[in-house]
């Protein structure tokens, strides 16, 4: 039951990427406006609506990049022992990467 309600969540953020990421692609990069100045990006982030959006993009980037890894990983048949000790070790590497990304545009506020 674990696995199908994680293998969901990969779906769900796989989609949800698809919708946040694009949009922000096509607002950051594809608007015409100076949009990518710093003073833009920075005036953007002191927005608390911004702050969110950057903060779920890493939210659903991180998890599904490294649900995906997690599952390449678990198709060598590893012991129940390595794999929950993968399980720990990509949850520290992904609090780790969520932690200094989100630091990047809440200093700039």
């Amino acid at each position: 039951m674990r696995e199908t309600r994680l293998k969901i969540l990969q779906y769900v953020t796989g989609v949800g990427l698809f919708i946040i990421a694009g949009y922000h692609l096509w607002f950051s990069h594809l608007s015409g406006d100076e949009v990518t100045s710093w003073e833009s990006v920075t005036e953007r982030a002191q927005s608390a609506g911004w702050l969110a959006f950057y903060i779920l993009i890493l939210v659903f980037g991180i998890y599904h990049g490294l649900h995906g890894l997690r599952t390449i990983v678990l198709e060598l048949s590893l012991p129940d022992s390595a794999a929950k000790t993968l399980d720990w070790v990509l949850l520290a590497v992904g609090l780790a990467i969520l932690g200094y990304a989100a630091y990047i545009p809440i200093s700039a506020i």
